[in-house]
């Protein structure tokens, strides 16, 4: 069969059925365009967990105070609880075989003060080895030691969102700010983090030694929870039944028989928390294009049909002038697939624009890939296939003698 023939044969079928077709290219293009979406919240969800799993450390361990639950995406302590203790840091640092290191933090969001500037953000107390244990690194300066700790020094190492709303044209090392009402010297900058896993702002931060927020700042005797740095990560499960036990046993609450008052996850834990959310947007978006595909599958068998049914005059004169069987299947094939893949490549289009909106105004991450768009072809090219195939072949079937008689 002749290219040129074939392409006006498809434009004829544009054209004559405008309408029909315009809804069947529709129906394709959205089921395609959800599929697209739905590879790029896989692409993207998979490579944020592994940014977050390398920003966090593959090996690290949280124990926080209380029950913890997701709340819109964040961690939240369901009950205020003030067992956790600083002890009980160096306790899981000393008696759990697998521990590295620890790092407690306690935590506020107070008002911060520079000369004539003012903004509002965490505040955190913690040890000399927070940055080695959640993988911070410092832009300049340096991070404060184990003796400003113990001596309740009141030194400061700020987030890059400090930098720029309070020292915008000057170097923060070396000048003083106001926690609350409490003046610090500022002898670091942490390099850009990002959000965390739990959609926290990593940059909105102020770390002071942990006896100087509890003592000056906070005014507490309790901590809020304990980075742990575990030997490896395949040692996080038994490091994770290490600490249970040791504080259940600490906190007396097995002689009770009550439940834990604190909450251990790791990062793959609190990672698969996100991936269930990603995971339920992801349904709803399958079943829409699932449902997308099927009613356009089904238009293109039901036009394919009609169009059979129509062009029988021009089917029988065709092969009553020599066209084969073969030639007049694969011209209504090529004519199905041709439509699967009109509808196919606006869906695409139209997805990759919808996932880039989907990443600007919400937090899921997106990722358009190639691949991605490879697979949104070829399943408009099965669908082209499959749903073609019965009307082409019934087209190839038809007796000319039977189609020439009016």
């Amino acid at each position: 069969m002749k290219p040129l023939r074939l392409i006006k044969s498809v434009r004829r079928i544009l054209f004559l059925n405008k309408l029909r077709v315009t809804l069947l290219l529709v129906g394709i293009a959205i089921g395609i365009a959800s599929v697209t979406i739905i590879v790029s919240l896989g692409e993207g969800a998979r490579a944020k967990m592994l940014s977050e799993i390398e920003a966090m450390g593959s090996n690290v361990i949280t124990v926080d105070a209380g029950i913890v639950k997701e709340v819109t995406g964040r961690k939240r302590q369901a009950t205020k609880v003030t067992t956790l203790k600083e002890k009980d840091a160096k306790a899981i640092a000393e008696e759990c075989p697998h521990v590295l290191s620890v790092a407690p933090t306690q935590e506020q969001t107070l008002v911060v003060r520079y000369e004539d500037a003012a903004t509002t953000g965490r505040i955190i107390g913690t040890s000399s080895s927070f940055p080695a244990v959640r993988n911070f690194s410092l832009a300049s300066g340096r991070f404060f030691s184990e003796d400003d700790n113990k001596l309740s020094l009141r030194t400061a190492v700020i987030g890059q969102k400090f930098v720029e709303y309070l020292f915008p044209d000057a170097n923060p090392v070396g000048e003083m700010i106001k926690v609350g009402n409490v003046p610090f010297e500022v002898i670091g900058v942490l390099k850009a983090k990002g959000l965390s896993f739990d959609g926290a702002n990593e940059d909105d931060m102020i770390l002071i030694p942990l006896s100087t927020g509890m003592r000056r700042v906070f005014n507490v005797d309790y901590i809020k929870n304990v980075y742990v740095k575990v030997n490896g990560k395949e040692h996080i499960p038994s490091a994770e039944k290490q600490i249970r036990t040791l504080l259940r046993e600490r906190h007396r609450l097995n002689l009770r028989d009550k439940e834990d008052d604190f909450t251990i996850q790791n990062v793959y834990t609190a990672v698969s928390v996100e991936n269930e959310t990603n995971a339920s947007l992801t349904g709803l978006i399958t079943g829409v294009a699932a449902l997308s595909l099927l009613v356009s599958g089904v238009g293109i068998l039901a036009t394919m049909l009609l169009s059979v049914k129509e062009r029988r005059p021009e089917i029988g004169l065709r092969m009553a002038v020599g066209a084969k069987t073969k030639d007049i299947l694969f011209q209504f094939l090529l004519e199905a697939v041709i439509l699967s893949i009109v509808g196919g490549t606006a869906g695409a289009l139209i997805g990759m624009v919808g996932a880039f909106l989907l990443a600007a105004f919400t937090n899921f991450a997106v990722r358009i890939s190639i691949p991605g768009i490879a697979i949104s072809f070829l399943i408009s090219l099965a669908i082209g296939i499959f749903f073609g195939a019965y009307p082409a072949r019934k087209a190839s079937l038809i007796e000319p003698v039977n189609a020439l008689k009016l």
